[in-house]
């Protein structure tokens, strides 16, 4: 697809000695945002992973506004499993530039430095943005749309509840100015309360213009903000779907694991 923002072809990859997807292929525009979704374990967060170098793809091609992020070429083979070929083989991405390039992740999980408060937290992020938008700009729309973390400014992150954490590390990757925003599971284990918080600041995001990757168990809440479902199965994308097209939750489990689904 010509003048694409994102394309991913014949993706695989995985924790050596085991792979853990594999010919994962999708496109998406700039003006587009996709969905993940997938039972949990069956790949979704190590392919986020491997988009953003975190670790290194095996093979395929990782290509944002047509540059090429990894190595091309198929991984050579660990015939020794004791030695740290990391130590000797330089890396097939580097995660530094992928961020540089705009492609940024905010992955699943707090991964926040808990002894640092949010104030400093947010301030180390416009560096990834090499030299994208305004840092005080950017701090200024992440105070508008989590009010929480202007409150919260001056607090160390580890006295900050599990909402209030998610809502600093997608701060941290608005600051970064992000060209695509790669969500893993942003509203996993907040409570009904929060989660409609984030949610409804997760659709304001995309709103602004923002493309974004989600992966999410809530359907519903993908369906409020995507273009393209991708359903994520044993390691490969099992189906595409369009927005004219998309079925509801119940059809959806019946895809992923047959008409006897509830």
């Amino acid at each position: 697809m010509s003048g694409a923002l994102l394309e991913v072809r014949d993706l695989a990859g995985g924790y050596e000695p085991v792979q853990i997807f594999q010919n994962v292929s999708l496109t998406m525009s700039s003006d587009t945002s996709i969905g993940l979704f997938g039972p949990n374990g069956h790949g979704k967060t190590t392919f986020l992973r491997t988009l953003s170098g975190i670790i290194d793809p095996w093979r395929g091609d990782i290509v944002f506004q047509g540059q090429q992020l990894n190595r091309p070429g198929e991984r050579g083979s660990r015939r020794f499993r004791n030695f740290n070929y990391d130590a000797v083989t330089r890396r097939r991405m580097n995660p530094k530039l992928v961020a540089r390039a705009g492609l940024i992740h905010v992955p699943q999980g707090n991964l926040l430095f808990p002894e640092m408060t949010v104030e400093e937290t947010l301030s180390v992020a416009p560096a990834a943005s090499a030299g994208r938008g305004r840092p005080k700009d950017m701090l200024e729309q992440v105070h508008t749309l989590f009010p929480r973390v202007y409150e919260r400014r001056h607090h160390k992150i580890r006295f900050l509840s599990g909402g209030e954490r998610q809502m600093v590390a997608i701060g941290v990757g608005l600051m970064a100015a992000p060209k695509l925003l790669i969500l893993d599971e942003p509203t996993l284990g907040l409570s009904p309360k929060l989660r409609h918080e984030l949610s409804a600041a997760i659709r304001t995001i995309k709103a602004t213009g923002v493309p974004l990757i989600v992966v999410d168990q809530d359907v519903e809440f993908l369906q409020t903000l995507i273009d393209t479902l991708y359903l994520f199965d044993h390691g490969s994308i099992s189906r595409k779907i369009e927005r004219a097209e998309m079925p509801s939750h119940q059809e959806i489990m019946a895809m992923l694991f047959g008409e006897t689904a509830r």
